[in-house]
Parts: C-alpha cells; structure tokens; sequence
C-alpha cells in the first residue's frame, strides 16, 4: 500500500512538474553535505570549547603559563595558513564573498584557493591552536568558509549526468546552512544569505537555502538538543528614560565596531606589506602585548567571549572590570589580525554585551535591565561590524528567545548601522573581500552582477 502511494506520488509529480526528477536528484547531495555540515559544526565547536578549557585550565594553575601558550600556540595557528592555505586566515566571510564576487573564468580558475578540503582542515587545525592561545576569536565565521567549502566540493565530484546546481548558490546554500548550525539560527541562516551575501538573487534561493538550513540546524539540534546559546536571559526594557540608554548603547556600540573593522582592516593590511622577517617580529610584538594584557589582567580577556556573556546574563553578578572592554579589544585585534584562523562573531557580541553592561553599571540599573542593555549591545555591535543589521538582531533574537522586544534589537540595529555607515560606508567584511580579489591576478569584483550568475535548472 505505501509502494503504490509513494508511486502515485511520484507519478503525480511529474506531471505536474516534469523536471521533478531532477529536482528530486539535485536536493539528494545536497540533504546529505547539510547533515554533514551539522555534524563538523558540532564537533568543531566541541574542538574549540576544548582549546578554550584547556588553556583556562593552565591559566588557573599559574598566569606565567600566558607567556608559553600564546606565543607557542598563536605562532603555530599563523604557520599552519602560512604554510598550508594562505586564503584559510581569519574569519572566512570574506573568502566567501570573494568568490561570489568572481565572474565564471576567474571561478574556475581560483575557487579551489578559497573553498575546498585543504580549506577545510587549515582552518579546524589553525583556529584549534588559536582557542588552545586564548584568542580571542569564534567559530562562527570560519563554519560559514567550512560549509560553503562542503557543498562546493560536493558539487564538482558529482558524475558529469547527475543534475547540477550552480556552484555559486550551492556555496551561498552552504553558507547560511554553516551560519544556522553554529549559532543554532535557522532564521539567522537564512537572512545572512539575503542579507549578505545574495543581494538582489533571492528568487533563486527559496527551497534550496531553506532544505540546507533547516537539514544542518536540525542535525546539530539532534546530538546537542533544543539549545539556545544564551537562553531565556529575564529582561525588562520599560520606562522612557530607559529607552534613551538603549539608544545611548547603540550609538556608543555602532562607533566602538565601525572603528574596530577599520583598525582591523588596516592593521592586517599593514601587516601583509612588511616582508617576512619584520612581519614575523611585528606579530612577535603584538603577541607580547597580549600575554602581558592577559597576565595581568583576569579570564575575561581570553576566549570567544561566551562564558563572559552567560555570567553577565545569568549571574547575579553583572559587573565587569574597567580594563575588560579595552583588553578584549585589542586582543580580539591582535588576534584577528595575527595570521591564522578564527572569526569575529562571537567576539564581537561580547564586546558589545560589555558595553551594555558598562553602561548598566555607570546608571546602576537593575538586574534585568543590564541584561536588556547586554542583549542591545550585542545586536549594536554586531551590526556595526557586519553591516547586516537584520542578521545581526534575528541572530540575537533566536540565542536568546526573547521575541518580546524584537523592536528593540531592531532600533539598536538600525542606529548602529547608521552611525557604523557615517564613519564608512564599507564593513570589514566588504573590503577584505574586495583585497582578496586584487591579490589574486586579474580578479577585481564584479560590479553588476546578473541573475544569471547565481541560477539553476529550475526555479526551486
């Protein structure tokens, strides 16, 4: 009975739609490199909660471990790009809108450079040693470059008869299915494939971004549960003169990370102009200034930032020490910028989340109203960085689940965009993109993109 029912279904399918099949065939490989993108996001970030652990561990025992383990494993994590995969540096944002960015000769000249398997375990191994320093860089970035990578070279080893399709909505698929398994965002995965990435090509994404995302979210949620990243924060957002704070917040954060993507910018364009022996001694010297930042400072300076942003939502205690934001800042700069992997995203919402809690306790604010100006710090931030204001405050949204004041993250989201935009009108993201174009040899961004850049078989 269910042979004949499935049959008829079949049958049904292509008679109404005759390409059906292919459809049914393209969707296969795809369904399974999202489970397999849920699978290396999970245990991508087991790996680096694990660096993060292990160097804390050490930490505890004696601060003098600093003065070994940042240089030993930053140093390591810089040699493993250097020496394996140049383009597997940083966040991995970039890498991507850099390829997107290329026209089809220069795609088929250069992809393998930015996404492939190489990419793939430079990145694991580089961005492990980071968390194994104490850097201060996430994951999220980096799963982006991971799935996207996943999907492309799923793509090209596919037989020459099996239906395609094209490789570019298959890397922009993989990235918003990379965004929603590491951040456990479905939505957020989603809107950052419109937002940032496709523009004006969202007819062609619909049932293809969406299967991905929901397929890889849906495997990290299986092995790690119905999690939330910063559930249930209590929060209380009433009152006139409390609203102005949120708008304080907002502006303070969208100045604080447009300059942090400039400084960052240049900073590593500084850095790759210098030739070897004086690039290798200016990273000895930022290197150093983060072990004395961290030695003599306290936990909060290290790390991703997560553990800093669950005791400021959760704890009772909601204060930070004043030199929190300026250390997390610079060494989340200097190891941003030092060489090797690791992203941005999480940092940047902790950065923002201390900022909110600076001002909470310059206003001695309740409890719950601190948590409020955290959650507005991290949207504020992150929108500032990113230049994606509705990622930015779906991201939060969905961490958190406090869907009540959704028009709060979107305020703090449009005016850090607006002043982000006044200071300049690129984000990190966009021009870093841009320079890894003119590094490679006749590749300058496509200015106009048509749809047919970014098409497939059938309108999915």
């Amino acid at each position: 009975m269910l042979k004949k029912l499935i049959q008829y279904f079949v049958e049904k399918s292509k008679d109404n739609n005759p390409k059906a099949k292919d459809f049914l065939l393209q969707s296969i490989p795809l369904w399974i490199s999202s489970i397999l993108i849920g699978l290396i996001s999970v245990g991508y970030a087991e790996l680096l909660h694990f660096g993060e652990a292990t160097f804390l561990y050490f930490y505890h025992q004696d601060r003098r471990w600093t003065f070994v383990l940042v240089p030993f494993f930053f140093l390591l994590s810089y040699l493993t790009v250097f020496r394996f995969g140049k383009f597997a540096n940083a966040s991995g944002i970039p890498q991507v809108m850099a390829v997107l960015n290329m026209n089809s000769k220069q795609f088929k000249k250069y992809n393998e450079q930015l996404l492939s398997i190489r990419i793939i375990i430079v990145k694991i191994i580089s961005s492990f040693f980071m968390s194994l320093g104490g850097g201060v860089v996430g994951r999220e970035g980096p799963t982006i470059q991971i799935a996207a990578s996943v999907l492309h070279v799923t793509n090209k080893i596919l037989p020459s008869s099996w239906p395609k399709i094209s490789q570019k909505l298959m890397i922009i698929t993989g990235a918003a299915a990379g965004l929603a398994a590491a951040f456990n965002t479905p939505l957020g995965g989603i809107v950052f494939a419109i937002e940032e990435l496709t523009k004006n090509h969202l007819k062609y994404l619909r049932t293809t971004v969406f299967s991905a995302v929901i397929i890889a979210g849906f495997t990290a949620q299986t092995i790690l549960g119905p999690y939330l990243v910063f559930g249930y924060p209590k929060v209380n957002p009433d009152g006139i003169s409390f609203f102005f704070l949120i708008i304080l917040t907002s502006i303070i954060c969208g100045i604080v990370g447009a300059y942090f993507g400039v400084i960052a910018f240049n900073l590593n364009r500084f850095r790759k102009k210098l030739k070897k022996i004086p690039q290798f001694i200016f990273g000895f010297i930022m290197v150093i200034i983060a072990c004395l930042l961290v030695f003599f400072t306290n936990e909060d300076s290290v790390g991703a930032g997560n553990l800093l942003l669950d005791r400021l939502l959760f704890d009772s205690d909601k204060t930070v020490e004043w030199y929190t934001l300026p250390t997390r800042l610079i060494n989340g700069l200097i190891s941003f910028t030092n060489g090797g992997a690791g992203g941005i995203f999480a940092p940047a919402l902790s950065f923002g989340g201390t900022i909110g809690s600076v001002i909470g306790e310059l206003f001695q604010l309740k409890p719950r109203q601190v948590n409020m100006l955290v959650l507005i710090g991290m949207v504020g931030f992150l929108t500032a960085f990113t230049r994606s204001p509705f990622t930015s405050a779906v991201l939060v949204l969905e961490m958190t689940d406090r869907h009540s004041v959704i028009f709060y993250f979107m305020i703090a989201a449009l005016i850090a965009s607006l002043i982000a935009n006044t200071i300049d009108k690129q984000s990190f993201y966009e021009r870093t993109a841009k320079s890894i174009g003119d590094s490679l040899p006749d590749i300058k961004p496509i200015k106009n993109k048509k749809s047919s850049d970014i098409s497939i078989n059938q309108e999915s």
